[in-house]
């Protein structure tokens, strides 16, 4: 398990996701997997600092577990949250937009993706194909 709360800000996004990128190699994650879990991994982390950084936020939360053959990752903000219904069942972004690629991205990438807590909390989830030891703790 790897469990870490960040400070609010851009700053802790690097941080944060090699950690979890870290957590998912020595989960048996590599190549397009492991690619696929940082970059939606990101996206989310990119998000709770955008979303969630207010004056009174103490950062972010990172939880991300492994059973062997799936990972879950959750990120938790303390921002207002949003809508996440709205957005998941909306059309994927125009190509001449400049925003609301992130949701669209990390629903690609990952097996699953799920929004609670008004939104400021999302949970994703990929699969590892092949049966692997449990990973450090």
């Amino acid at each position: 398990m790897y469990r870490a709360s960040h400070p609010r800000g851009y700053g802790s996004v690097r941080n944060a996701r090699r950690a979890v990128s870290a957590f998912a190699a020595s989960c048996g994650f590599e190549g397009a997997l492991l690619s696929d879990v940082e970059s939606a991994a990101g996206e989310a982390l990119a998000n709770a600092a955008e979303h969630g950084d207010r004056e009174s936020s103490s950062g972010f939360d990172v939880i991300a577990t492994f059973d062997g053959t799936q990972l879950v990752i959750e990120v938790q903000d303390h921002g207002a949250g949003f809508d996440a219904g709205a957005v998941l069942h909306s059309a994927p972004p125009s190509l001449g937009g400049n925003r609301g690629f992130g949701i669209h991205l990390m629903r690609t990438l990952m097996d699953d993706v799920r929004y609670s807590d008004r939104g400021s909390r999302v949970q994703l989830v990929k699969r590892l194909k092949q049966q692997t030891a449990d990973c450090f703790s």
